[in-house]
């Protein structure tokens, strides 16, 4: 079978514009479902008080390791997600578990010391403060506030 060189090039050119349309969409954490594998922490070691969420440690023995995080989604009005990080002895972050890009979950990365998007990893955020040290993310995460008190961690929630 022949081709002219016209089906030739609008062959081509509707390949080339597939390829880059694939292209564009697979590289976007918007687009692609990432979940983290940051592990829950569990619903009986929460409890909700007014502007805090108490942790009991006990109750998530995982959190208690440092370089682990846990993950919390709140049944609010906002559908509320935090990733709260256990980043030196002792030490806890708390952060928006939602990349500024996409809204999609974060994993933590204790040896890099930052949180990644679970979406291919195409945003990254400083621990220190929440930062973005890559993009397409251009804003920050936002920060809780955490305090210690024997085995509860306490988080500000606004």
């Amino acid at each position: 079978m022949e081709t002219n060189r016209r089906e030739f090039l609008k062959t081509m050119g509707i390949a080339t514009l597939c390829a880059c349309t694939g292209a564009a969409g697979f590289n976007s954490c918007s687009m692609i479902k990432g979940v983290s594998k940051t592990t829950p922490i569990p619903s009986e070691a929460i409890t909700h008080n007014g502007n805090f969420l108490m942790i009991d440690l006990e109750q998530s023995a995982f959190l208690q390791i440092t370089g682990r995080a846990g993950k919390i989604s709140l049944e609010d009005e906002d559908q509320t997600k935090i990733i709260v990080v256990h980043h030196s002895p002792g030490q806890y972050k708390a952060f928006s578990d939602r990349c500024t890009h996409g809204g999609r979950e974060l994993n933590y990365l204790h040896e890099k010391e930052q949180l990644q998007c679970s979406s291919f990893g195409h945003s990254a955020f400083k621990l220190t403060n929440g930062h973005v040290i890559k993009g397409p993310a251009e804003g920050p995460l936002a920060i809780y506030p955490t305090s210690k008190s024997g085995n509860i961690l306490n988080v500000q929630i606004s």
